[in-house]
């Protein structure tokens, strides 16, 4: 043990291992020193970058925020459009819709339409515009097949004064079309009909060139003296097999052939007081629905244009009116009264025709 200790050889041996230990321990700590130092000078460098950016994001915030405040303060937000319409009943009022998927949806979904509809204090003015509208274009489309989205529909109605409906004898609804445009994209042609009343008479609708928009069964009608053809066959769902008369309770109701009265009242929850009349001679089956007062019997034998009964507002009936039913034995297949009678068009008389195309004029103005 000696000998390592004091062997000069030893010694120097000794001296230079402590000496690169030493030497090492230095390098090392000089190389985490500078490993610990770059990564120290990436994060403030990375730091003082995001700082910066921060600085830049937030001057760019100031700037938009400053530019949006001019832009508000110079441009005010646009006020939602409001409808400048007269509340008071009897007033005209214009308005339009167009068809996006269904002919009913396009009234109901229609803002001007909620707009007045809030003024006049009436919500469920939409239904009651579109069924009076569909009243009329059913002498010239079907509603169910042939509108077509893009189809626009312009009219003109007004709300009936109270007054004026406790004196009329037309049966008014709480309100009137007095006008209607309807471009069909599926006909490429524009309907035109308007409210006209001929001295005073009950008020009837036509066509632009002064022909009237219902045909007329004639000379033996089942009725005579009605205000409106409210429905027509197939024109509403599920299935309409008739044709509907609007007129006053106690209307004639009358023959419209030679034949034999088979029965009288049947399903009256539904029909009413109801008559039944098989032709003399043929396989058809005539049918009055809804009626006030019947004046025939059973096994009776009648005549067209005899009178019958008077009409009414019957069994499941929302209103007066006659049903009027044509069909190919009691239960057969269902017969267009408008083609199985003889019909005529009626025109406006010549001496009416300068007022009815002043009147179109006004109209088509408020309609634009």
């Amino acid at each position: 043990m000696t000998y390592l200790f004091t062997n000069p050889q030893v010694k120097k041996w000794k001296t230079l291992f402590v000496l690169s230990f030493c030497l090492n321990i230095i390098l090392i700590g000089l190389i985490v020193y500078t490993v610990k130092s770059g990564e120290e000078e990436k994060e403030e460098a990375q730091a003082v970058q995001s700082a910066q950016n921060n600085a830049e994001a937030g001057e760019q915030q100031a700037i938009a925020a400053d530019q949006a405040g001019e832009q508000q303060a110079t441009e005010p937000e646009k006020p939602e459009k409001e409808l400048q319409i007269k509340t008071e009943p009897g007033e005209l009022i214009a308005a339009s819709a167009e068809i996006e998927d269904n002919f009913y949806n396009a009234f109901n979904s229609n803002d001007d339409l909620k707009q007045i509809s809030k003024a006049l204090g009436m919500s469920n003015l939409a239904d009651i515009i579109s069924a009076h509208v569909g009243r009329l274009l059913i002498w010239d489309i079907v509603l169910r097949n042939d509108v077509r989205k893009g189809d626009k529909i312009d009219f003109v109605f007004r709300v009936i004064p109270d007054e004026e409906k406790r004196t009329r004898n037309d049966l008014p609804d709480v309100i009137e079309i007095i006008a209607v445009k309807y471009f069909s994209h599926k006909f490429n042609k524009e309907i035109n009909i308007y409210k006209y009343s001929v001295r005073g008479s009950v008020a009837k609708y036509y066509y632009s060139d002064g022909i009237m928009l219902e045909k007329i069964i004639s000379p033996f009608a089942p009725i005579k003296s009605y205000i409106q053809i409210t429905s027509t066959i197939g024109d509403r769902a599920p299935k309409h097999e008739g044709v509907d008369f609007k007129a006053n309770v106690g209307t004639p109701v009358y023959a419209t052939v030679d034949g034999t009265v088979s029965r009288i009242n049947w399903k009256t929850r539904y029909n009413g007081y109801c008559i039944e009349i098989e032709a003399k001679g043929s396989p058809y089956v005539f049918k009055y629905l809804h009626l006030s007062e019947v004046n025939v019997e059973p096994g009776q034998k009648v005549t067209v244009g005899q009178q019958i009964a008077t009409s009414g507002n019957t069994g499941k009936s929302t209103a007066p009116h006659l049903h009027y039913q044509i069909n190919l034995g009691n239960k057969g297949k269902v017969i267009d009264p408008m083609k199985y009678h003889k019909t005529i068009i009626e025109k406006l008389p010549e001496s009416e025709r300068e007022n009815f195309k002043n009147r179109i004029v006004e109209l088509d103005d408020l309609m634009k």
